[in-house]
This record gives C-alpha cells, structure tokens and sequence, in this order.
C-alpha cells in the first residue's frame, strides 16, 4: 500500500529548470527580433514624413511662386527644426512657415524623438526662397543610406565631391529642390 502513494509521476527540479531557460532564450531571442522591426519601422515613417513634406512643399511652391520659408531663423544660413537645435540651427515648432494648417494638418516631428544631441527634422531654405532642403538628421535607426543614388541620399553623386563620404551621412534622409544639393 505504501508504494502507492510513493509511486506519482511529475516533472522534477531539473525538467522544470531546463524549461524555464529554454523559455527564457527564446523569449530574448524574440524581443530583439521585434526590436529591429520597431525600429525600421519608425524609418519607414521618417521617410514618408519627408515625402509627404516635399509633396506639401512643391504645393505651396505652386501657389505662390517660392518655395515656403523657414518659421525661425536666417534663410540660407542655419537650419531649422522643432525641439532644442545644434549650435548652427534655431529652435522653432512651427520650422516651415505657412504648410500647416492649409498643405498639412501638422508638421511631421521624429516617431522617436526630436532634436536630441541634434537628431530630427530639420529645414532650409535660401533667401529668395527658390531653393529648399529637408533632412531627417542622425535620427535614422536601421533603415540606412547605402549609396548616393538612394532616393533619400543627402547629396547625389553628381555633385562634384563636395558632399561627405556615404559613411558619415548613413544616418541622414533627406529631400531637396535643385540647387539645394550640396546643402
């Protein structure tokens, strides 16, 4: 009668711990998978906000005969952008004049963040407002230029050498007009 209640069957220690470890390393494995995936993600929203801007930008350049001006700043001389700036840009949340509300709802701010030790969406524009540059600035995560014939590339590789090696602007979108190239 004794053996009957020493007789149940169940997982030991030992089968419950290697459990519990195979658990956990698939779990990591996952979390870092899905890492990458949030990340190209917030990309691929970066460039549609730029695209989305230069539809709006070429619009109002319709309208009114000049590409918009920037809602802070000197024309032709420093960046503009939403959030704190670097030392050459200004610091403005309204940084494209006159798009929002009647080309845009809002402008487009980073899905990440803004302006962080220089990160975000920053604008340019020259002084008799033909000329524009948009760029999405050391805010790109995963999704990154490889070539200068990238549709996003900073500079093209027409522009005579003046633009920086493709290494150092990986993490740079951008959107420009002509004779905004070299920017």
């Amino acid at each position: 009668m004794q053996d009957k209640f020493y007789n149940k069957t169940g997982f030991t220690l030992i089968e419950l711990m290697v459990v519990i470890a195979i658990i956990g390393i698939l779990s990591t494995i996952l979390y870092a998978s899905f890492d990458v995936a949030k990340s190209q993600s917030r990309d691929k929203v970066r460039m549609a906000s730029l695209k989305e801007l230069q539809l709006a930008i070429e619009l109002y350049k319709a309208q009114n005969g000049v590409f918009p001006p920037q809602g802070c700043g000197t024309p032709g001389s420093i960046w503009a952008g939403p959030g704190p700036q670097p030392a050459s840009g200004a610091t403005c949340d309204n940084y494209i004049s006159g798009l929002a509300p009647d080309f845009l709802p809002a402008l487009p701010r980073d899905p990440s963040q803004e302006m962080v030790n220089g990160k975000g969406f920053i604008y340019m524009t020259n002084a008799g407002g033909s000329a524009y540059k948009i760029m999405v600035h050391r805010s790109v995560e995963s999704l990154q230029i490889t070539s200068f014939d990238d549709k996003f590339a900073r500079c093209p590789v027409v522009n005579g050498g003046s633009c920086p090696t493709i290494g150092s602007i990986a993490d740079i979108y951008s959107v420009y007009s002509t004779g905004a190239e070299s920017w």
